[in-house]
């Protein structure tokens, strides 16, 4: 898995926000602010709780500017379900690129990690962390937020 430092590879992907379909590059986004990039695999719980609690994370209190991308291992049509679902105020990504594999999180029996990335605007990883069972959402948000104050 990439770690702090590591260039962080560029991408370009069809996502859903509002109920509408488009393209979503990373250099682009981080461009204008860092970004937060979490990886979930699937539409599990587990996936859904992650995707919830970035939802409901006031960003603007946190940062003047940072672009949020939730990153599915799924088609845009199953993107576009999950995200209306949840009612997320930012992009849900379809990874059909391997995307997840470049930013090295790990994927057995076609099941990938929960992963979360914070890049800065030179696209570099200036955090990273695995959701795991066991340390759950509040870890991962804890690093993204530790991530985002060192910019």
């Amino acid at each position: 898995m990439l770690s702090p430092g590591d260039p962080a590879p560029d991408f370009g992907l069809q996502g859903t926000a509002y109920g509408d379909v488009g393209a979503y590059r990373l250099s682009a986004a981080t461009n204008r602010a860092p970004a937060v990039v979490a990886f979930v695999p699937s539409d599990d719980p587990d996936s859904r709780s992650l995707l919830t609690e970035f939802a409901q994370t006031d960003w603007a209190s946190i940062s003047d500017a940072v672009a949020v991308f939730g990153v599915l291992a799924a088609g845009i049509d199953d993107c576009r379900s999950l995200a209306a679902s949840l009612s997320l105020p930012y992009p849900l990504l379809a990874d059909t690129h391997g995307v997840a594999a470049q930013f090295g999180v790990r994927i057995q029996d076609g099941h990938g990690q929960r992963a979360v990335f914070v890049v800065d605007q030179r696209c570099r990883v200036r955090a990273a962390t695995v959701v795991d069972d066991a340390d759950g959402t509040a870890s991962a948000l804890d690093t993204v937020l530790r991530g985002l104050a060192e910019l």
